[in-house]
């Protein structure tokens, strides 16, 4: 809500990365309820000292364990008017521009971490002995293996053509 030179925001935020180490952050909010997609706002807020600013729990994940996610919540958070980024009701607009750059790196990282997860499994039943072979020799293994290097192989591929898609001004996020 406006008041005046600033914003009071409510509310809170679930599953923020790094959240409850961040100084700053980006907030995505609500100016105008009734507007849909076009009341959504950015503003840049100062957690510092940020009087009704709070970090609830932090969150236990599966990977990624060196970027905290968490839980913030805003009562009565008062975030000065020239913090706003952007344009007030531009928010989603400004988000969805960058949505195919972060779809890209995802799927970057989630490439990558296949790959890595194939070669170790493979080093790993090269090394491990049973019934006086590697485990890397049983005809299973090897299928197995195999359909893992595929599907990580496939992916890379899609990436790769996502990307030439994306530099060629082709890739719709709404793919």
């Amino acid at each position: 809500i406006r008041d005046g030179d600033e914003y009071v925001v409510n509310g809170s935020k679930t599953f923020i990365t790094n959240g409850s180490s961040a100084d700053v952050i980006v907030l995505a909010v609500k100016t105008d309820p009734k507007a849909g997609a076009k009341g959504v706002s950015l503003l840049i807020v100062d957690l510092r000292d940020c009087e009704g600013f709070a970090v609830g729990r932090v969150l236990d994940k599966v990977g990624q364990h060196a970027a905290d996610t968490s839980e913030l919540s805003f009562t009565d958070v008062r975030v000065p008017v020239s913090n706003l980024l952007g344009e007030e009701g531009q928010g989603f607009a400004q988000l969805m521009a960058q949505l195919v750059q972060e779809r890209l790196i995802i799927g970057a990282q989630a490439a990558g971490a296949m790959q890595r997860a194939v070669d170790e499994t493979v080093r790993y039943t090269k090394a491990r002995q049973a019934f006086g072979h590697s485990l890397f020799e049983f005809q299973n293994t090897a299928f197995e293996l195999a359909e893992c290097q595929t599907i990580a192989r496939t992916s890379r591929i899609f990436l790769d053509h996502c990307i030439e898609q994306h530099l060629r001004g082709r890739l719709d996020p709404a793919d």
